[in-house]
């Protein structure tokens, strides 16, 4: 006998998949436990602060900031840096001095002990009557080394200071250890290695940075300027800044192709103050001559700020700004290598941008 299967309809239940990790859970005993929720995540653990109080040292090291409109600068944080670096090796405690209006916290930057001053009177030259107040906290504490920073004001101060002690201060100090002190002599071009001598001029990168730490910043007596007779303040003389060389320029402000607004790129450099400069293809194209050209061959160049507007960055003008501190780009492609390069990148058409910024600027003017 043949036996005949015959195949019955599927039905529509019968064509779901079925989980069977649910089936085994709604199939278990009322006894059982449901599964253990995953567990929550534990929040990321804050890096500790160490805390460092120094309540007797034997020496005193005496560091003085420049400041940038009352904040520390990467070169004043060097600075302290650099004085924290001798300070430790000989037990000893940094002093800071700062203008009263300096608001940054200074012991997470390695102050152990603060003295502030006053902006002195209208009219008073403030590197002499700093330099004078400075040599007596100098014999007041016996400090053994006074640091500066060496640029255009500390660098006065920190000469003044020396004369007046009578000792030859180490400048362009470019790397600072307990017994040695590198200086750069003929321009950078050679470089000297020199016991450390009681006042230092330190240039950025002289040491790191204080980081993971905070002193204490314990606050001493503010310290006194006078007024020297006889010396008058009469401001900054006002110079055409394009005749400022590129490579003494503390802000430029750089064209590329990009730029077809010319009014609008001189107009913004003179409400900024600014140097101007260009890439290659803007200068052969003659909108800025050649000597405002910035790249390998032209001037390489270390300001503190470089504004790149319409600069695609080519490798030749990557080049001449890879010293700089601080750069601020503005193109129309996001790609764009300067995009890359840029501490800040505005993806933006340039055009727009500089008399947008030109407005606020004289708007924050009239504010003031």
């Amino acid at each position: 006998m043949i036996r005949r299967s015959v195949r019955r309809p599927r039905r529509a239940a019968d064509l779901i998949r079925r989980d069977p990790r649910r089936e085994r859970q709604s199939d278990a005993s009322p006894g059982t436990s449901p599964a253990a929720p995953a567990p929550e995540r534990l929040p990321e653990r804050q890096p500790e602060i160490r805390q460092v109080t120094i309540e007797q040292p034997e020496s005193i090291l005496i560091a003085v900031p420049d400041l940038d409109r009352g904040r520390l600068t990467a070169l004043d944080r060097d600075l302290i840096g650099a004085a924290r670096v001798l300070a430790d090796a000989q037990r000893g405690a940094v002093l800071v001095v700062v203008a009263s209006d300096c608001v940054d916290d200074l012991g997470a930057a390695g102050a152990d002990r603060v003295v502030r001053y006053a902006t002195p009177a209208a009219g008073t030259y403030l590197p002499v009557v700093l330099a004078r107040a400075l040599t007596e906290l100098a014999h007041r504490h016996a400090a053994r080394h006074l640091l500066f920073a060496d640029g255009p004001a500390g660098g006065d101060v920190g000469r003044r200071v020396a004369a007046q002690l009578g000792v030859r201060p180490a400048a362009h100090v470019v790397s600072l250890t307990v017994n040695e002190a590198a200086c750069r002599i003929d321009s950078g071009r050679r470089e000297v290695v020199r016991a450390p001598p009681r006042v230092l001029l330190v240039e950025g990168g002289s040491a790191e940075p204080v980081r993971g730490a905070r002193h204490q910043a314990r606050p001493l007596p503010d310290l006194e300027l006078g007024r020297e007779p006889g010396v008058i303040d009469l401001g900054a003389v006002k110079v055409d800044r394009n005749a400022v060389p590129l490579i003494e320029a503390e802000l430029i402000i750089g064209a590329g192709a990009g730029v077809s607004d010319w009014a609008a790129f001189h107009r913004l450099a003179a409400e900024l103050g600014a140097v101007e400069g260009a890439s290659r293809v803007a200068c052969d194209l003659g909108h800025l001559p050649r000597d405002r050209q910035i790249g390998a061959s032209g001037a390489v160049v270390e300001p503190r700020g470089y504004l790149a507007f319409g600069i695609s960055g080519a490798p030749q003008h990557l080049q001449g700004i890879a010293s700089c501190e601080r750069v601020v780009a503005v193109n129309s492609d996001p790609h764009a290598p300067m995009m890359q390069r840029a501490d800040l990148a505005i993806v933006a058409d340039a055009q727009q941008v500089m008399p947008a910024l030109t407005n606020l600027i004289e708007r924050e003017k009239r504010g003031a």
